[in-house]
């Protein structure tokens, strides 16, 4: 299986269109051939293509100070959608910032942006040469082309080339995973980094991402809700099998980081309906095993903090109250904090998903009821991303009266029969 690290988009402008079809080209030959590759830093090409085939430093430089030469990145990038590939190379542009992909003219174009691949093309006039075209309206107004960077489960990367044509993020496109960020006007182009979110490749040209965990491995490749971003559904819940999470606690990096900055978004519409496993027993032994994995977590980076703070007897003391006195306190673990000159109760609430950073979690009535008793000593731990191969675990805390700090939506209702 393939996941997406990252996805380069650039949308076509009327040059870029023009050079692609050798239009005004001049009589003697020559002319540009390139797509431009405008508006990406030296991090961000770095961290895209550093496993290209082949990187050299070029005569061009970031900075003035001539520290930071620009690079050539050569790499083999395949067709979406087929098996077909072909070498691209980006290269600086002399004397720009920008970058550009070299040769994409009709002779040497690769074939994921050639019209057999059903790439939009010009107009003809009567002799069947290409017609230029303002801005080309109505071909390539919502013209995109991606370069996708995906890594298989043995740790291969692999480049892929191909282009989208739409004004808004497809419906069949997974949907709050980050995709919407390619469809923004204002934008033109970027890269889009996967650290906080889970997608999985499909070799289908139409259809090239689909919903994914980072328990992908432990679940398999089952079908997947496309809107599973931006439901507080966990992948596990789809699994028709008792999975196996084993976390060695030992050597795992737990990585705290800033919350979310996300505004809720209405779940996309979905036509086709993916149930979640049957057997509902299955599936709550399951989430509970991802809940347990979290809620472990929690107490060691209690423990590590209190001890770190000579306060051993204390670290001692910490007892998860979900397993000793069960559900109704409306936490998961007393801890102690200190606050001015003594040390007092800190009741946490443990969030665990294999979803990515921005997805919404389910929150009961009495826990949000307590976190407005508790106030500042009431804490949520988010994990996210846990499964079996994660090197490291992210999570955030979020401290105080939980309708304060979240958008709270109701999934269910108690019902009385009216008479």
């Amino acid at each position: 299986m393939e996941h997406i690290e990252a996805i380069l988009y650039h949308k076509i402008q009327e040059s870029d269109f023009t050079n692609m079809y050798a239009i005004k080209k001049p009589s003697g030959g020559g002319g540009q051939t390139y797509i431009q590759a405008a508006g990406y830093s030296k991090d961000e090409l770095d961290r895209m293509f550093k496993e290209a085939d082949k990187i050299y430093d070029t005569p061009e430089y970031w900075d003035k100070t001539l520290l930071h030469p620009r690079k050539n990145y050569t790499f083999n990038a395949y067709v979406v959608g087929c098996s077909k590939s072909s070498e691209l190379e980006l290269a600086p542009r002399t004397g720009r910032k920008d970058y550009r992909i070299c040769r994409q003219n009709p002779k040497y174009r690769h074939p994921a942006w050639n019209t057999s691949n059903d790439f939009p093309e010009p107009k003809t006039d009567a002799d069947g040469s290409y017609i230029f075209e303002a801005n080309y309206p109505g071909i390539i107004d919502n013209l995109y082309i991606l370069l996708i960077k995906t890594r298989n489960d043995q740790g291969n990367v692999k480049f892929y080339a191909s282009y989208v044509d739409s004004e808004f993020i497809p419906d069949s496109w997974p949907h709050g995973a980050g995709l919407e960020e390619i469809f923004i006007k204002s934008k033109r182009q970027g890269i889009i980094f996967f650290d906080e979110q889970y997608l999985r490749f499909t070799n289908d040209k139409a259809i090239p991402f689909s919903a994914g965990s980072a328990a992908d491995y432990e679940i398999g490749n089952i079908l997947l809700p496309e809107n599973l971003c931006e439901t507080s559904d966990d992948a596990i819940e789809y699994s028709k099998k008792d999975i196996r999470v084993e976390i060695d606690f030992e050597s795992i990096a737990i990585e705290k980081v800033e919350p979310p900055i996300i505004k809720r978004k209405k779940a996309a519409n979905v036509d086709k309906k993916i149930v979640k496993d049957a057997n509902y027993e299955r599936r709550h032994k399951n989430l509970k095993k991802i809940g347990d994995i979290g809620e472990e977590l929690a107490i060691r980076i209690e423990k590590a903090r209190l001890e770190a703070e000579g306060r051993s007897d204390l670290a001692s003391k910490i007892e998860h109250v979900s397993k000793t006195i069960g559900d109704g306190l409306g936490y998961d673990i007393k801890s102690f904090e200190k606050t001015d000159e003594e040390y007092v109760e800190k009741c946490i609430e443990v969030k665990t998903t294999t979803g990515g950073k921005n997805k919404p979690f389910d929150i009961s009535a009495n826990e949000v009821e307590v976190s407005e008793e508790k106030k500042e000593h009431y804490c949520i731990y988010r994990f996210y991303g846990v499964s079996g191969k994660a090197k490291n675990v992210k999570y955030y805390e979020v401290r105080g009266s939980v309708r304060d700090n979240f958008t709270l939506e109701a999934t269910s209702f108690k019902a009385y029969y009216k008479q």
